[in-house]
């Protein structure tokens, strides 16, 4: 390689770190100072899509490996609609959704013996007080409903 072309590769290089150092700071005077995380908390909080914490996260790993055998239904006592096969299959899939659960009696229920029977050994105690954790957090009554799309203000710039 000759020495011009190492010169214009070397100016090459200069200009794109320069850039991208511009580029860099110039997201970051626009969002105002904001991270990633504090965007998506305003974003969705009103959605009750929420970050987790890395307990929460490992709870959820846990909760994915029931098969649904019954096994822990059988080993728990039943209360009224709740059932320890219940927890992880259907009342924690949906996060934004859990506050749906705010009326059954998640005491109720003998958690450690569900989980001792439990083939794959789904943390169920751990679910259990992720969903208390999350109602505590996110409240206990349905999202406020949201806006038609047909009703959505039009930003001021495409007003014609």
């Amino acid at each position: 390689m000759s020495t011009a072309a190492r010169l214009r590769r070397v100016a090459a290089l200069g200009r794109l770190a320069v850039g991208y150092s511009r580029h860099t700071m110039s997201r970051l005077v626009r969002r105002g100072g904001w991270g990633g995380l504090a965007a998506f908390d305003a974003l969705y909080r009103r959605d009750r899509i929420s970050r987790l914490t890395p307990e929460e996260r490992a709870a959820l790993a846990g909760h994915g490996r029931c098969i649904a055998c019954g096994l822990c239904t059988f080993a728990a006592t039943r209360s009224g609609y709740l059932t320890a096969e219940r927890l992880p299959l259907q009342l924690t899939r949906s996060l934004p959704e859990v506050w749906a659960t705010r009326d059954l009696a998640l005491d109720s229920l003998d958690w450690a013996a569900a989980q001792a029977v439990c083939p794959t050994n789904v943390p169920l105690g751990q679910i259990r007080d992720l969903v208390i954790t999350r109602l505590e957090a996110d409240g206990v009554l349905p999202p406020a409903p949201q806006l038609a799309p047909a009703v959505l203000p039009v930003p001021p710039a495409r007003r014609r």
